[in-house]
Parts: C-alpha cells; structure tokens; sequence
C-alpha cells in the first residue's frame, strides 16, 4: 500500500499524527479471552501465538502512538521556526539606503562596466 506524497507542513503533520492515533486504535487483534489448556500440543501452540500477537501489536500500537506525538512536536517547531524567521525579516530596514541598494544603477550593480571587454 503507498500514500500520495505529504508536504511537510504544520497542518499536514498534524494530519498525520491524528491518522497515526486512529490507526493505533486498529492495531489490537481480537484475541480468545479464554486460554487454552497448555497440555494439550494445540492449546499450547494456540496459547503462544495468542501471546506473541497481542506482544507485537501492542508494539506497533506504542509505536504508532510515539510517531503520532513525534509528528505533533515537528509541527510545533516548524511553526516556531517560521515566526522566528518573520520576526527576523520584520527587523530588517526596508529603505532606499540599505546596502542592497546602494550600488547603482544597473545589472552590474554599478560597476558600469569596467574592466568588461566591449
């Protein structure tokens, strides 16, 4: 089974890690409540994989459930990161004289040319 791309964004992260915590949900196999006698070679072979699945999907469960909240925790810095980097463009000058824009006129920032064979 493959999924379409995700853009790595806060809101489809977020996405994700709800889909993650419905999917965990799943996760849990329906198991006999009733154990097996464990003389018998069948009731004991049934009692272990009964062991074994509820072990490995507890496993994956917990796992699922720790990619959910690593998801959350990525959307959460993104997000941080991207006001860190407005509040920094917000402090930068925004007028004629920055040095940007003190070259002159021109594609070559000014340098009219000297030293370009004509």
């Amino acid at each position: 089974m493959t999924s379409p791309a995700v853009r790595a964004t806060p809101v489809s992260l977020r996405k994700l890690a709800l889909r993650c915590a419905a999917l965990s949900n799943q996760v849990a196999p329906e198991l006999p409540a009733v154990s097996v006698s464990p003389w018998q070679a069948s009731g004991n072979a049934a009692n272990t994989v009964n062991a074994r699945g509820r072990t490995a999907s507890e496993a994956m469960q917990t796992r699922m459930t720790a990619n959910g909240s690593k998801l959350i925790i990525t959307a959460d810095q993104y997000e941080a990161m991207d006001r860190a980097a407005a509040d920094k463009l917000s402090q930068v000058p925004m007028h004629a004289g920055s040095p940007a824009t003190a070259r002159g006129p021109g594609a070559d920032g000014g340098a009219g040319g000297s030293g370009m064979p004509r």
